[in-house]
C-alpha cells in the first residue's frame, strides 16, 4: 500500500512539473503588433480653384495698401473651417508672398461629402506690387497667382 501511495505521489509531482515553465529558457512571446492608422495629412484640401489676387491702393483718408486674395478649396466634410493666413515673403523688391490654407476638422459626426469652401485673405500689402502670391497647404504649393492687379 505504501508503494502505491509513493507511486501516486511521484506521478502527481511529475504532472505538476509539466505545467511549469522556465523563464530563462522559454521564448518570450511579444504581443502582436497593432496596425497604426495612417498619419493624418497636414493639409485637408482635396482640390482648389478660382484664385484671384489684387492690391487695393485706392487713395483716401487713412487709406492703406491692402493685399486681397480669394479662392475656393474643397474639404472632406461640410464641418471644416478654413482660413487663409499670412505666410513668409521673399526679400526682393517685387516679392512673392506666401499665404497658408489652414483647416480645422469638425468635431462629432458629419456627412462625408466633399464641400467647396471659399477662403479670403485681406491684410496690409508689403509692396506696391507683387511678382506672385503662392497658396500653400501642409508645406506644399496648391496654386501660384501671377496676375496681380493694383487698383489705384
Amino acid at each position: 500500500m505504501k508503494t502505491t501511495h509513493l507511486m501516486l505521489a511521484c506521478a502527481i509531482t511529475a504532472l505538476a512539473a509539466c505545467g511549469q515553465t522556465n523563464a530563462t529558457t522559454d521564448p518570450i512571446t511579444a504581443p502582436a503588433p497593432v496596425a497604426e492608422a495612417p498619419a493624418a495629412s497636414s493639409c485637408a484640401v482635396i482640390a482648389n480653384r478660382n484664385w484671384t489676387a489684387h492690391v487695393n491702393a485706392m487713395p483716401g483718408p487713412g487709406a492703406q495698401r491692402t493685399l486681397i486674395v480669394t479662392g475656393e478649396v474643397d474639404l472632406p466634410t461640410p464641418g471644416y473651417a478654413a482660413t487663409l493666413d499670412l505666410g513668409p515673403a521673399d526679400r526682393s523688391a517685387i516679392p512673392v508672398q506666401q499665404l497658408i490654407v489652414t483647416s480645422t476638422a469638425p468635431s462629432g459626426i458629419v456627412a462625408q461629402v466633399v464641400t467647396p469652401t471659399p477662403v479670403r485673405y485681406e491684410g496690409p500689402a508689403i509692396a506696391q506690387q507683387y511678382r506672385a502670391v503662392r497658396i500653400m497647404c501642409g508645406g506644399q504649393q496648391l496654386a501660384e497667382i501671377t496676375d496681380i492687379v493694383t487698383a489705384q
